[in-house]
């Protein structure tokens, strides 16, 4: 519908004279996202990435012989030890990008440090987030628009602390410093993660 503009300089004086916009959530509900789309279902899409194979890789290397679960997906926490294990020598969003499918951190996959956003959007404050695109933008056609959500069911900003209390408190800090840029860039707090630590 809108094409890309053909010459370097129109690209770029559209990038200058656009609104610039990221929509960010919580590194921690992210991570939560991407195992249920990605870990916790049969067949997840896109099929080329092969997660069904990471499933059943995950269950052989980080499931006990002794465990009762007999699930053929990994549970949240034997995930979170398999994404703590296999990004623990990453120094570069290279890294990320040639190792990681979908639960890359925003630093190293939006290249937000190289793009200057007018807006950072939150998904936990969306609604009022929205109502500030729409009067800078002034893009009246969308004060209609209730809801840009596609949820389909309980959302894993909902379901966070259910999962999270089945990590460690060490679990949660190897994770976020796998994530801390985007902690640090997007202001957000691992306390309240911390406090349901499953040792805590």
């Amino acid at each position: 519908m809108y094409g890309r503009p053909p010459t370097e300089s129109e690209r770029a004086r559209a990038l200058r004279d656009s609104v610039r916009l990221i929509i960010v959530r919580h590194p921690f509900t992210r991570l939560l996202s991407a195992y249920r789309d990605k870990m916790a279902k049969r067949d997840p899409r896109p099929r080329k990435f092969k997660f069904e194979d990471l499933q059943a890789y995950i269950v052989a290397r980080y499931r006990s012989s002794r465990s009762a679960d007999d699930s053929p997906f990994p549970s949240f926490p034997e995930f979170a030890q398999y994404v703590i294990d296999s990004t623990g020598n990453f120094s570069s969003a290279a890294d990320w990008k040639e190792h990681v499918r979908c639960w890359v951190p925003y630093w190293a996959h939006c290249g937000v440090c190289d793009y200057d956003y007018n807006i950072i959007m939150k998904l936990e404050t969306m609604e009022d987030d929205q109502r500030f695109l729409i009067a800078l933008s002034q893009l009246n056609e969308l004060r209609t628009t209730t809801s840009w959500a596609h949820l389909n069911g309980v959302s894993s900003s909902q379901l966070a602390m259910q999962y999270y209390k089945e990590l460690t408190r060490d679990q949660m800090l190897q994770l976020y410093k796998r994530y801390e840029l985007d902690f640090k860039l997007f202001r957000y707090h691992i306390q309240d993660y911390l406090s349901v630590a499953k040792d805590a």
